[in-house]
């Protein structure tokens, strides 16, 4: 697998997150005021996204590679986890602490896939006083709280109801149904519990899928991230398919539609759309792909740039208004991704800085050269790294990577 270059994978997260950003603006634009039932709205886009994405893994990938049964349950667990957990239990949150609780807890997910990616030991604990570490840890916090921060301080809106739901429209988001909060604090402490569980679920995703999939050198998929995204769309269709039953009761005692959930109007077909062939073909397949070439970590934290995007275009086509505050949090946003971006070009530095040697098999000739030494290079941020001489093509030795000679 050829490796990309970082500014076009970071393109492609760029990309991906101003889809997901512009989704909530889509929504608002055409089918705010009609009834479309969450449930029913996700399972459409499931199903209708699963085909699309064979299509172009087999125009994109030149294959349809069909899994075995023993490489079926990573697509399960990415299906299950990441996707439709991240959308029903998201959908369970803001029936029950309102859309604004569940805008403010979204930009929290690259928070929860650091610290999985540690404890699940996707990624190798960093150096505690290398640079590019505080560096990692301040550019994360500094997205998150600028995406709190332009969630809680932005302005009630003349374009949209006064109960807005489209405040981030991150890739759970699947819904646009006319939530009304409950105004109860035990409800909204479970609603807060279900949102925790949504952003745990985006971010164990984005991991389980690097961990179970790309890591795997022997995993037949571990170079075709289309195949990866349409085989794991496949499973979470199929779950919301079981959900989908519960449609009836969230039209009953949510929207106050006693009509058939399953029958959609022509307004809301534009943003079905838009969440079919965007959020859930393009975006995810480009999370996929970049997931592919660089750490989840460093993917989960373009996750807060849905917040800029979406009050930018609100701005723009909406008529909302954007308070000053508002664009000091967006440059604190691009302050931390920027500090993120950063230390994965340093980490990547000074790992490749390092040589590493293993020993030649005894049944192999060794060079001809002289034993020599070196010293190993050691990098100011990195305290792990030593000073002391390593063998260099001498005796019994070997640079990791080459081809041996007989």
């Amino acid at each position: 697998m050829t490796s990309a270059p970082t500014w076009v994978v970071i393109c492609a997260m760029v990309i991906s997150q101003t889809g997901f950003g512009a989704y909530g603006v889509v929504v608002t634009k055409f089918a705010q005021k009609n009834h479309a039932n969450p449930l029913v709205f996700s399972f459409i886009r499931d199903v209708c996204a699963f085909p699309l994405l064979l299509l172009a893994s087999f125009v994109a990938e030149r294959k349809i590679l069909f899994p075995t049964l023993r490489e079926m349950p990573a697509f399960i667990v990415v299906g299950l986890v990441g996707m439709f957990g991240g959308q029903l239990l998201y959908i369970l949150g803001v029936y029950w602490a309102g859309p604004n609780i569940a805008s403010a807890f979204q930009p929290a997910m690259p928070v929860w896939a650091t610290l999985y990616a540690l404890v699940l030991r996707v990624e190798k604990f960093p150096p505690c006083r290398a640079l590019y570490t505080w560096a990692k840890l301040l550019g994360i916090l500094c997205a998150v709280v600028g995406a709190i921060g332009m969630t809680v301080f932005r302005p009630p809106s003349s374009s949209q109801a006064p109960v807005d739901n489209n405040t981030t429209a991150s890739p759970v988001v699947t819904t646009s149904c006319h939530f009304s909060p409950r105004h109860n604090t035990h409800d909204t402490i479970i609603g807060c519990v279900m949102l925790l569980g949504s952003t745990t679920c985006a971010a164990l995703g984005i991991l389980a899928q690097k961990k179970l999939v790309f890591m795997r050198k022997d995993f037949r998929y571990s170079d075709l991230p289309i195949n990866v995204t349409a085989w794991s769309y496949m499973w979470a269709a199929g779950f919301m398919g079981l959900a989908s039953p519960f449609a009836k009761y969230f039209e009953q005692a949510q929207c106050g539609v006693t009509a058939n959930p399953w029958v959609v109007s022509l307004e809301v077909t534009y943003p079905i759309e838009y969440a079919i062939f965007i959020t859930s073909c393009l975006g995810y397949m480009l999370i996929a792909w970049s997931t592919m070439h660089i750490p989840a970590t460093l993917v989960a934290a373009f996750w807060p740039l849905q917040v800029p995007v979406t009050l930018i275009l609100s701005y723009l086509t909406l008529n909302d208004e954007m308070k000053p505050i508002q664009y000091v949090f967006c440059a604190l946003i691009i302050i931390g991704l920027l500090f993120v971006v950063w230390s994965n070009y340093r980490q990547e530095t000074v790992s490749t800085q390092h040589v590493k040697y293993v020993p030649l098999p005894s049944n192999v000739q060794s060079p001809t050269a002289s034993p020599t030494s070196v010293p190993v290079s050691r990098d100011d941020d990195d305290d792990d790294a030593s000073c002391q001489s390593q063998p260099l093509l001498g005796h019994n030795s070997w640079p990791l990577g080459t081809s041996t000679r007989t």
